[in-house]
């Protein structure tokens, strides 16, 4: 399951690299408050025919904690640790 996730995730930042500096130009002609109304109109008409995962904010940033598991076998105490995608709650 987690290789998908991986896999889909690639794809969104190949086109989130892809479609960057349309993405920023038309945001920035939207937002302009100089420009005339139809013209801005436009210019948000062909952002939202981008697609949907060449958004920035579609990307996953992966959040990776460090946790240290003690376990003890045979009278020996051994310290191991981990790295797990997701912060795992102390308790």
């Amino acid at each position: 399951m987690s290789d998908k996730r991986n896999l889909r995730d690639h794809k969104r930042r190949l086109l989130a690299a892809k479609y960057e500096l349309r993405r920023k130009l038309s945001k920035a002609f939207c937002q302009d408050p100089d420009l005339p109304y139809d013209m801005r109109d436009k210019h948000r008409s062909k952002l939202s025919k981008l697609p949907r995962n060449s958004s920035f904010a579609r990307v996953r940033n992966p959040i990776f904690s460090w946790i240290s598991i003690s376990r003890c076998f045979d009278g020996h105490k051994e310290i191991v640790l981990v790295a797990t995608p997701k912060p795992i709650e102390q308790r």
